[in-house]
């Protein structure tokens, strides 16, 4: 059985145009969906010239000349680091530097999560310096080289190693100048500008493919994974309904066919500002099969391969070549680019089309078994004088946006009840057939972010950035300085709306920021902690003064919040216009010196919005659960920011509970050290339950924003005997519970 894998374009810029340069490079990696993946090679096939060529591991660089180009220049200035070998690391591995002119270079060495674990100033001559790096334990590390402001980094994978220390050694000089890379097949692959590429990569039987136009060099990651929701766009609202979206190894597609447009059509569909569409007997067809087009309605009348037509905005009707990319990663015995799919033959490929296929719907019980969550169904076909061809339940046809052999034909694939096999041909646009919709570019307009560093009001150096989309699971970058600005959308796969966790080091610290990133921005990562939050000491608010403290990135209140009237124990808070508060056995004082205690709905104000304002001043906001993983990770001794660590329900960490405790009333004397300024004052809880105030001296409880069910939300407990921090999903997070809040000012 042929399995696949999903690729993700990432793009990178470094490169002009095709019209400004005489080579571009591709550069080809893999990963299962976080984890690195080892390619077995790579396979580039032209489809408008002809030819192909095949990259042998570790090789992973294909640079294409073109055809018009007569004469190449060697690069003799450029600065390169060269790929290690070997790679992956088991004890040590070689990796060279080509210095263009002698001069200062510098050394560094990051692991994962951009700490630096070496780092060294050399002086080195013209030529090739050939150095032997014995890596440490993490899994993943980075090699960077600067010279003459210009920086170049590689990727290191380890495996296995039981080196405790990251070590350099240097090992020889090479006078000559950097090898020119040159095509692997040079003499037989030729390339133009506008030529139609087919990129597979290779791993041990599973492969993975993309179709492309390069016009610059690019940066080609192969992800081994297929079947899921597309990541950060489960489903798309368009004309009233809900479309789910499935991603088949490099493409995002539609689970169902579009059906939009108005019902009856009568006579051919015409170019009148309305999307038309035909339903097979009653609009109740079009609910189940999705609407039924003809080729230029479908287009909206552009004839441009690729186009959006009546898909929605950041969709187009597949080409051809995205389907025979579909049909190749499908099918179990024909991959990607063989020449099956060029057959001109009616069915094509072994079992492409039963593993299509919804495994309900298709008549005699001939139905699929959907591997990969396509789920085509047999909506049938429609003829040019409007009657059906009585196909419903038997065929599935789909326009494709590449037009036919004639001006009155456009190009389709379809599917039928007892064949395997996957089908093509062309038609006239005339005829109806379903529409499925694809996800186009990623991002039209790219956002620059450019990062800096202070500590309190003073510049520092920042080491390196790490910017992860969360939204969009498995994709994040690393930015090594001096390179210190980032392109969302071409640089990292990115919508508008994601939300990114951004991470800047320097020397030992970590400072993280939170951002949902709509525009060109500065961010600036502020290093300094247990200091008043510059410009904003302290916050009037409700007839109380609150003190404030800048724990890196983050501007916390350092007291409970107390607003509100008291009500006592025995009463529910409502949504009433009022913000309502118990007080520790009922008794106003201890609201004074402990802060009230919330329920969660009255917490947020009756708004369930993640990160919300809430009963907070204004400018600020209730934490979520991930800034109360960043405030947890910024602080503790031994797990950092990211660590898996922080995502355990119940105590964990190491010593972040202690230094987030005050240093003065906590039972049996079991304080903390408040090092960050925080002062988690041990203010107890109320169980809504049993109408009773319990743990006061021995516990601290704050709620999150963050909902874990629809009746509980996650919270944080400090406890006396504990110096971890529980994250807690049991005891306090039904959301009837009586917990203090902290508020953390807006970004």
């Amino acid at each position: 059985m042929k399995s696949r894998g999903l690729l993700l374009l990432s793009l990178f810029l470094g490169f002009s145009a095709l019209s400004q340069s005489s080579s571009i490079d591709l550069t080809f990696t893999a990963a299962n969906i976080t984890t690195h993946v080892q390619l077995d090679s790579i396979k580039i096939m032209n489809r408008t010239q002809g030819g192909d060529t095949i990259l042998y591991w570790p090789d992973t660089v294909l640079s294409l000349y073109f055809t018009d180009v007569q004469e190449f220049e060697q690069m003799e200035s450029a600065f390169k680091v060269y790929q290690n070998y070997p790679n992956p690391v088991k004890d040590q591995t070689l990796i060279s530097i080509y210095v263009p002119e002698r001069d200062l270079v510098r050394i560094l060495v990051f692991d994962l999560l951009g700490r630096k674990s070496f780092g060294s100033d050399q002086v080195l001559e013209q030529g090739i310096h050939t150095y032997m790096l014995i890596p440490g334990k993490s899994a993943i590390c980075f090699f960077n080289a600067q010279w003459q402001g210009n920086s170049r980094s590689i990727k290191i994978l380890v495996n296995n190693s039981n080196n405790n220390q990251v070590d350099i050694q240097y090992v020889s000089h090479d006078h000559s100048s950097g090898p020119l890379k040159m095509s692997s097949a040079a003499g037989s692959f030729d390339f133009s500008a506008g030529d139609e590429l087919f990129c597979i990569g290779y791993e041990d039987g599973v492969e993975c493919g993309i179709s492309d136009k390069p016009e610059q060099s690019e940066n080609y990651t192969f992800h081994f994974v297929t079947n899921i929701p597309c990541p950060g766009t489960p489903e798309v609202e368009y004309e009233g309904q809900v479309y789910h979206t499935i991603q088949i190894f490099n493409q995002c597609w539609f689970k169902e066919n579009l059906n939009v447009g108005t019902y009856p059509t009568y006579g051919d569909q015409s170019d009148n500002g309305i999307i038309e569409k035909y339903c097979y007997l009653s609009e109740d067809s079009c609910a189940k099969y999705g609407g039924i087009y003809q080729w230029h309605e479908a287009m909206q009348y552009s004839t441009q391969e690729g186009t959006q037509g009546i898909c929605p905005p950041g969709w187009h009707l597949p080409t051809v070549s995205d389907w025979k990319i579909l049909e190749g990663e499908a099918d179990s015995l024909y991959g990607i680019g063989d020449p099956v799919w060029e057959w001109n033959v009616t069915w094509k490929g072994y079992n492409a089309g039963n593993n299509l296929k919804t495994a309900y719907g298709w008549h005699y019980d001939n139905h699929g078994i959907d591997l990969y969550g396509f789920s085509a169904l047999p909506a049938g076909l429609r003829y040019l004088n409007g009657l059906y061809n009585e196909s419903v339940g038997d065929r599935g046809y789909w326009w494709t946006s590449s037009p036919g052999g004639t001006s009155q034909e456009g190009q389709y694939f379809e599917m039928e009840d007892y064949v395997y096999q996957v089908g093509n041909g062309e038609a006239f646009q005339r005829y109806g057939m379903s529409v499925r919709c694809i996800k186009g570019e990623v991002y039209e307009n790219p956002i620059e972010l450019i990062f800096t560093a202070i500590h309190g009001y003073a510049h520092t150096w920042l080491d390196s950035v790490l910017i992860i989309n969360l939204t969009t699971q498995g994709n994040e970058i690393t930015l090594i300085s001096p390179d210190t600005t980032l392109f969302l959308g071409q640089d990292l796969l990115f919508n508008y709306g994601d939300e990114l966790l951004i991470i800047g080091y320097s020397a030992d610290l970590q400072s993280a920021i939170q951002d949902y990133p709509d525009e060109n921005d500065t961010i600036v990562f502020q290093f300094a902690t247990n200091i008043p939050c510059p410009g904003t000491p302290v916050v009037e608010y409700e007839g109380h003064t609150y003190t404030t403290r800048q724990i890196y990135n983050h501007c916390w209140l350092t007291e409970n919040l107390n607003v509100g009237f008291m009500i006592s124990g025995d009463q529910e808070m409502a949504d009433n216009g009022f913000i309502e508060k118990y007080c520790y056995n009922n008794e106003l004082d201890s609201c004074y010196k402990y802060g009230g205690l919330y329920q969660w709905q009255e917490m947020m104000e009756y708004d369930n919005k993640e990160r919300a304002r809430g009963i907070c001043p204004p400018g600020w906001h209730i934490p979520s659960d991930l800034e109360w993983k960043i405030l947890e990770g910024s602080i503790d001794s031994l797990y950092r920011i990211l660590d898996p660590e922080w995502d355990i329900a119940g105590f964990r960490g190491y010593d972040a509970g202690k230094k987030l405790k005050s240093t003065y009333g906590w039972f049996d004397n079991a304080n903390g050290t408040d090092i960050f300024g925080f002062s988690g004052m041990p203010a107890g809880s109320f169980d809504s339950y049993g109408n009773t105030f319990d743990y006061i001296t021995k516990s601290g409880c704050w709620w999150t924003s963050t909902e874990y069910d629809y009746g509980s939300a996650w919270s944080r407990i400090l406890w006396y005997q504990e110096n971890g921090i529980n994250r807690d999903e049991y005891l306090y997070t039904s959301k009837d519970y009586g917990l203090g809040v902290r508020c953390l000012k807006d970004q």
